[in-house]
């Protein structure tokens, strides 16, 4: 998996030191996450937790799409004190992100990638990439402003302000005001500005046609997960204000539309009360089933995906490396294709597979579990324990870990197990936390959260002084 780090940074206006993630390889296949957050701004970005005062760390990084074959490597100016120092800082970064990859998938254009000193001409590049325009950009931008206004004004001013600018309210807008509450919400600092995003949330909810629809999708698409029947879904369903929530609720839905559900609404046709209320239904049975039959299509060829990826696993020198530059395709697909082909070559006695196979295994739990929060990871090692046995033997090997957060972690999975009618995984979970309790240090601190481990930051020995003025201190 490609080096995360943190970087000691100094506020230039109030002088306060404090930590912040550093990212410096960003490869999507390992992490979906990272185009977003590179687009966002998030990424390599500072915010002082006392006084506010933030800007870009302006760090070097390399961004990686093997679906599409492209490297694109920011260098700024600032990174290094002579062109010879820069061009070693690519050289380090473009050797990093390719040894995490397996040697047979190093491909030449990871040794040429696209270079860029500015980050606005790296993201219009990579919006080029995707196949967004200037115009797409530009719209973005205004609806960014548009926002920062309307959280600027008092609420006595919206209605005026949204009336001007009307165009700009659409679920993009509402997805940016989200994404900055969350930030804002992760900060813990400005209590008042989360309120006014919950103020400006709710009118343009009430006051919009796309709040409105929303609000519509949203009511629909909770009174089916509150309720996950096969009534339920089709009450959902011919409720749905528009395609997209249809959409939504035939994904999440899938497992019940079976033979009887089908009954139902044939039933619920042929008792329509009008010919248009009939055609309607008709239309709607249509474009379930239509998207039921691409939805199993597309699961299909996921299974075929994970069948290849699972031979290149067996098939090369060192699964873990593989594992790690494949870490957003290890999912339950994967796994349920793993252990349909386990069970395989254990019913036909076949030993070599078997073999191989476990090696595997063994290299997927270790990527996954590096890539893990500690006490999530060690959660997972306690369920997987063979034996009581071998139980008391990890816990008492981990036992200064067994601290109160981690025992209400713990707490937390097993309410979870049991609401989700996991009566058997519930009962092991009951099980660990007693023993755990058992086992845990006993004390006045012994409890307490203990402080966490700051990452390595990237190797140089110098101070940097960010575009935005934040000092970042790396060693």
């Amino acid at each position: 998996m490609p080096p995360r780090y943190a970087a000691a940074v100094s506020c230039p206006s109030c002088g306060t030191r404090f930590q912040v993630p550093v990212e410096q390889i960003l490869d999507v296949r390992v992490d979906p996450s990272a185009k977003s957050r590179l687009l966002s701004g998030t990424v390599n970005s500072a915010v002082c937790p006392s006084c506010g005062t933030g800007g870009a760390l302006n760090l070097p990084l390399i961004y990686h799409d093997p679906a599409n074959e492209v490297a694109l490597l920011f260098l700024p100016i600032g990174s290094g004190p002579t062109e010879v120092e820069r061009q070693r800082a690519a050289g380090r970064l473009a050797r990093q992100l390719m040894d995490a990859m397996p040697p047979e998938e190093r491909k030449g254009y990871l040794l040429q990638p696209e270079t860029f000193i500015s980050m606005e001409s790296m993201i219009k590049r990579l919006l080029e990439i995707d196949g967004v325009t200037e115009e797409d950009v530009a719209r973005s931008q205004q609806q960014h402003e548009f926002l920062v206004a309307l959280l600027q004004a008092s609420p006595e001013a919206w209605p005026e302000l949204v009336a001007e600018r009307t165009a700009l309210v659409d679920e993009q807008l509402f997805n940016l005001l989200d994404y900055l509450h969350q930030i804002t919400t992760m900060g813990g600092q400005n209590t008042d500005a989360v309120s006014q995003m919950d103020a400006l949330r709710e009118y343009l909810s009430q006051e919009t046609d796309v709040g409105r629809l929303q609000a519509r999708r949203m009511a629909a698409i909770q009174g089916f997960a509150d309720d996950p029947s096969r009534e339920s879904l089709l009450a959902a369903l011919v409720g749905a204000p528009d395609a997209e929530t249809v959409q939504v609720l035939v994904q999440s839905g899938m497992p019940l539309m079976d033979y009887a559900f089908f009954q139902q609404l044939n039933q619920r046709i042929e008792q329509a009360i009008s010919p248009e209320s009939q055609q309607t239904l008709q239309q709607l049975r249509r474009s379930i089933l239509d998207q039921r039959d691409a939805l199993m299509q597309r699961g299909e060829e996921a299974v075929r995906e994970r069948a290849v990826l699972l031979t290149k696993l067996m098939t090369t020198e060192d699964p873990r490396l593989m594992a790690s530059s494949h870490l957003s395709e290890l999912d339950d697909v994967f796994f349920t294709v793993m252990g349909a082909q386990i069970r395989e070559a254990e019913k036909s006695g076949d030993e070599d597979s078997l073999q191989v196979l476990s090696r595997v295994a063994a290299a997927v739990n270790e990527v996954m579990e590096a890539a893990m929060p500690p006490d999530v990871a060690l959660a997972r090692r306690l369920m997987a324990a063979a034996s009581d046995e071998q139980l008391d033997k990890l816990l008492s090997g981990n036992r200064d870990r067994l601290t109160a957060p981690f025992l209400q972690v713990l707490s937390t999975l097993q309410e979870s197990l049991e609401s989700q009618g996991q009566e058997e995984a519930a009962a092991r979970m009951d099980n660990i936390l007693t023993r755990a309790r058992r086992i845990a240090p006993v004390g006045p601190d012994a409890q307490q959260q203990r402080p966490a481990v700051a990452a390595e930051a990237p190797p140089s020995a110098r101070e940097t002084t960010t575009a935005s003025g934040l000092i970042i201190a790396k060693h």
